[in-house]
This record gives C-alpha cells, sequence and structure tokens, in this order.
C-alpha cells in the first residue's frame, strides 16, 4: 500500500463517524438527503490521496461507469465547471462510497479557519451564524481546517512515493497518464 493510503483510510472513518453524529445533531435544521445535488453543481478538486482512492474505485467498476464518465467529459455542464463529473442524471454520486472528504463534511455547519460556521444555503434556513452556534452543540461542529491539516499531512506522505500534482480537479481522475 502507498505511504499516505492507510492514515487517508483511518482519516475518512473518522470523519464519516464524526460526520454522522453531526448529522444526528443538527437533523432539526438539515434539509440535505439523497438526491440533493446542490454542492455538486461546480467544479470539485481533491488532494492526491483522494483522486487516488477513486481511481482504485474506478478500477474495480464496470467499464460502463467509466464510459459514462468520459461521455459527461464532453458535457458543456462539466466542462464550465457547472457539474461535479462524478453526478450522475439521477443526481447520485457514482462514487459516493469513495468521495472526497470535502463531499462528506459539506452541508452541516462546519467551523472555518477564521472561526465563523458555514453550511449549505438550504440548511438553517433564515439563521443567522449567531442562532447556528446557539441552537447547534459546539461538540457537533467540525472544524474544517484540522481536518484540512491533517489531509495535507496525509497527501504530503502520499506524494512522497506517488508523486504528482499535490490537488486537482476530479475530472482529470479518468486520465490515465497520471495512474
Amino acid at each position: 500500500m502507498v505511504a499516505g493510503r492507510v492514515q487517508y483510510r483511518a482519516l475518512v472513518a473518522k470523519v464519516d463517524s464524526f460526520a454522522h453524529n453531526v448529522t444526528e445533531s443538527q437533523s432539526p435544521w438539515l434539509a440535505c438527503d439523497v438526491g440533493c445535488s446542490g454542492c455538486c453543481q461546480n467544479r470539485r478538486s481533491a488532494f492526491a490521496v483522494e483522486n487516488a482512492e477513486i481511481r482504485a474505485y474506478l478500477d474495480l467498476q464496470s467499464i460502463g461507469l467509466r464510459t459514462r464518465l468520459s461521455a459527461r467529459l464532453t458535457t458543456q455542464a462539466v466542462r464550465n465547471g457547472e457539474r461535479c463529473i462524478f453526478l450522475n442524471e439521477s443526481d447520485q454520486c457514482d462514487v459516493y462510497p469513495v468521495r472526497p472528504i470535502i463531499c462528506r463534511t459539506h452541508g452541516p455547519a462546519v467551523k472555518l479557519p477564521d472561526g465563523e460556521l458555514a453550511w449549505c444555503a438550504l440548511n438553517f434556513e433564515d439563521m443567522t451564524n449567531d442562532e447556528v452556534v446557539a441552537s447547534v452543540p459546539s461538540n457537533s461542529i467540525l472544524d474544517i481546517d484540522l481536518i484540512n491539516q491533517m489531509l495535507a499531512i496525509i497527501n504530503q506522505q502520499f506524494l512522497t512515493t506517488s508523486g504528482g500534482e499535490p490537488y486537482s480537479p476530479l475530472e482529470s481522475i479518468l486520465d490515465r497518464s497520471d495512474a
């Protein structure tokens, strides 16, 4: 196993566990649900270690999926960065089990590096930052800067043995020249 991949999977497990608790704690204010794809309506990028996990997943999937993804590359919405390459026609993520951490943490309230909170516009409808802080238990707010710092360290470990770009658009995963 390439350096960093085991640590990345451990981080994903921790993020998923915490995200589950966050979703339960913030559920009265969350509108996000299966099929909600508002956060997927733009170009996403991911760390190299995340892209490697997605690439490995795709290698195990049917050729039909790779064909559909390649076809999506030609659509204007994907080319213009208006739709994630992995968002299918049913507004479901084709790589959901291995989606990047940013996708795993989007929606509920998260703490940004400046201390402010951010969340999907569909959630906490008409609430101010102060109202969200007063309503949501502080132990259910993910510190996104801390996660990104850990992810950057893991990504650096990964790059020491794999090389490549530290961060790239998700659609670059279909370019097998960097596999």
